[in-house]
């Protein structure tokens, strides 16, 4: 039996079930995040109503939160540096169950401003850490599938979170219960967390690894430690148990950080991700991802208005239900951005003798490239006609598919090439989308009624294909983009 330190084992060589639990809890998080901030929207009349406030003011708690939820992004790698990802993730949760409670409990409009900021605050810590964790615990073959289904619950959270609010408000007639439910959520999510969700960091005698791409020696033995079942009789799987439970100790309640020798600068660690903007892949998947989430976002906030406001006077529960239509896009789109991408990758594999080619996942793009953007000029024609609401519901399908069908794919290939800085990547590409989505969700109602619906929504479609069509340069010169990255960074 191989005698490696527990605090060793690459995590990618823990048991199956212990990282779907992982990957799980990491994305249930990440998804009440945007829940919280996107699920406001159908609860403008009411909040209007009881805080006598504009139709600008409701929408800036969604704006605001948005804002927050990319700017806490830049803190969390300096945070993991000093208390560790697990401890980290424990702790904003704890600040984001208070600030749910806190918006429940809120009885003017300032006070639930101040919910809306903190609450957005807290709760994006995880959206840095989500790609960190996952390239960590899963090897180059499973990463499209595992980083999906990550990028499946944060897109999911735009939509279930506006439902889920219309449900309630129109059932109860009151916002105030909306943010009592997601309380409930969080607090299971944290129970949960406390129980599975341990430390991801891989040490080995000498130095941090952070989600390399192939185990080494040692770390076949650190598999050969917990996989020691195979022996025959009662005996090895007793020590199989005792191995895992020894692991789950070390990782999940420690007292100090046993991977780090020396701790940075904060602000250099602030500071850190963003040369990696001046990288292709990186810089066109932030792009990407940032319009796309920027476009959700807008479109959550334009409906929500439109459709609640006279001569339409929908319902809290009825502006909800058109966010069916960009749920079950996001699930059309989980097999291809994860299931095909990384076949893609397996049957590039076989035909390299083995040699990993990250850019293999890329023809995935395709498909989401092209129907996402289409998504938006079907929104604002419809609009602009005064069309049956069902086209809008198809329309962000659409746009939503483009989100797990490619735009995971890309921050799947940019962590790919990037493993070793795989935090940076989801800080970048969080901070970008997040930014841009408080930009245009700001602005959205002015631009909307400026323009017009067509003209709008035909700009943001044309943006989003400029941006796509990108990634075929990136295709084509991935090899030397990624070396004149590691040069010019050294990497």
């Amino acid at each position: 039996m191989a005698t490696t330190s527990t605090t060793s084992i690459a995590p990618w060589n823990w048991p199956m079930w212990w990282r779907i639990l992982i990957l799980l809890n990491v994305s249930f998080y990440n998804m009440m995040g945007n829940v919280f901030a996107a699920g406001i929207s159908p609860l403008f009349s009411l909040l209007i109503e009881e805080f006598h406030c504009s139709i600008d003011q409701a929408s800036r708690l969604a704006s605001y939160a948005l804002l927050m939820l990319g700017l806490s992004n830049l803190m969390a790698l300096p945070a993991v540096m000093y208390l560790g990802k697990r401890y980290t993730i424990l702790i904003s949760m704890a600040i984001f169950l208070a600030s749910n409670i806190w918006a429940a409990k809120a009885q003017s409009y300032n006070s639930l401003l101040g919910s809306r900021f903190i609450g957005g605050f807290s709760g994006g810590v995880i959206e840095a850490l989500g790609p960190f964790i996952v390239s960590e615990c899963f090897h180059e073959h499973q990463l499209a599938r595992a980083m999906v289904v990550y990028v499946g619950f944060l897109a999911a959270g735009s939509a279930v979170g506006p439902i889920v609010a219309g449900g309630i408000a129109s059932g109860l007639n009151n916002w105030r219960w909306f943010f009592g439910v997601s309380s409930v959520a969080i607090g299971i999510n944290i129970v949960s967390c406390i129980l599975m969700l341990p430390e991801t960091t891989h040490t080995t005698d000498d130095y941090v690894l952070e989600g390399s791409a192939s185990p080494s020696e040692g770390e076949k033995s650190g598999a050969a430690y917990i996989e020691n079942a195979t022996e025959v009789g009662d005996a090895g799987s007793a020590q199989q148990i005792q191995s895992l439970k020894s692991l789950w100790i070390e990782r999940s309640f420690y007292t100090s950080l046993f991977y780090v020798k020396k701790k940075e600068n904060p602000f250099k660690l602030f500071l850190q991700p963003f040369p990696l903007l001046l990288a292709p892949p990186v810089l066109f998947t932030t792009i990407v991802f940032g319009l796309t989430i920027g476009w959700t976002a807008l479109i959550s906030i334009v409906v929500s208005n439109v459709y609640s406001a006279p001569p339409k006077l929908w319902q809290a529960w009825q502006v909800g239900l058109i966010n069916f239509g960009p749920l079950v896009g996001l699930l059309i789109g989980l097999p291809l951005g994860g299931l095909l991408a990384d076949m893609l990758s397996k049957a590039s594999l076989k035909r390299s003798d083995g040699a990993h080619d990250p850019r293999s996942r890329l023809p995935g793009v395709i498909l989401g490239g092209l129907l996402s953007p289409a998504g938006c000029i079907l929104i604002g024609f419809t609009l602009q006609k005064d069309l049956h609401w069902i086209f809008v519901s198809i329309g962000w399908g659409m746009l939503a598919f483009g989100l797990t069908a490619s735009a995971n794919v890309l921050l799947t290939y940019s962590v790919d090439c990037f493993r070793m800085q795989a935090g940076h990547v989801g800080v970048l590409v969080n901070v970008v989308k997040n930014a841009l989505a408080f930009g245009v969700s700001f602005g959205s109602m002015n631009w909307y009624y400026e323009t017009g619906p067509a003209k709008q929504f035909g700009t943001m479609a044309g943006l989003s294909w400029a941006a796509y069509l990108c990634i075929i340069p990136l295709y084509f010169y991935s090899h030397s983009l990624v070396r004149w990255s590691e040069r010019i960074l050294r990497l």
